[in-house]
């Protein structure tokens, strides 16, 4: 009876690896599918960028660029101590997209701690909060590469979504 079964199973793998050799993907004996995906992926940057200078435009505000690609405004300044990695960040804010939907923001007289460039947010944040002091206030541009990329965050925010952050830095330890 064991000997039956052994060469069942044998005879089934066999079978199903026969079965994969006959099936050919698309793209898969080639570089055209990792051609298309670079192509898509600088047909999206170009329009992300686009949307995002269309919105500076709009607003009218002198935005900073870092080489990465975050955007940010500092408009209320202070002579406050800066921020370094392994800080605790204490912030309010209101996070929303370029469109004007608000997706988060902290509730009313709460603030949310993390420790800069260690904690789970996104990497535009970590960067962004960097260019700020206690004390200021701040807009933050997140293109999606910087904030949720592909795949959001199951929640309020959507694949490749760019962020704003208005954020005010209260404090550190």
């Amino acid at each position: 009876m064991r000997s039956l079964l052994f060469i069942g199973i044998i005879v089934s793998v066999i079978s199903c690896r026969d079965q994969q050799k006959g099936k050919v993907l698309p793209f898969e004996k080639s570089k055209d599918y990792e051609k298309r995906m670079i192509i898509s992926h600088i047909e999206f940057l170009k329009k992300e960028k686009d949307r995002i200078s269309t919105f500076i435009d709009s607003v009218g505000v002198p935005f900073d660029s870092t080489g990465t690609g975050l955007r940010y405004y500092i408009f209320k300044t202070n002579e406050g101590d800066s921020i370094a990695s392994k800080d605790f960040a204490f912030i309010a804010f209101t996070l929303t997209s370029l469109e004007g939907d608000t997706l988060y923001q902290s509730p009313e007289g709460t603030l949310q701690e993390f420790i800069v460039d260690y904690d789970n947010v996104e990497s535009g944040l970590h960067e962004g909060i960097k260019k700020m002091r206690v004390g200021e206030k701040a807009y933050l541009i997140l293109p999606a590469h910087l904030a949720h990329g592909i795949s959001g965050d199951n929640a309020a925010i959507y694949s490749q979504t760019t962020l704003l952050y208005n954020i005010h830095l209260v404090a550190k330890k």
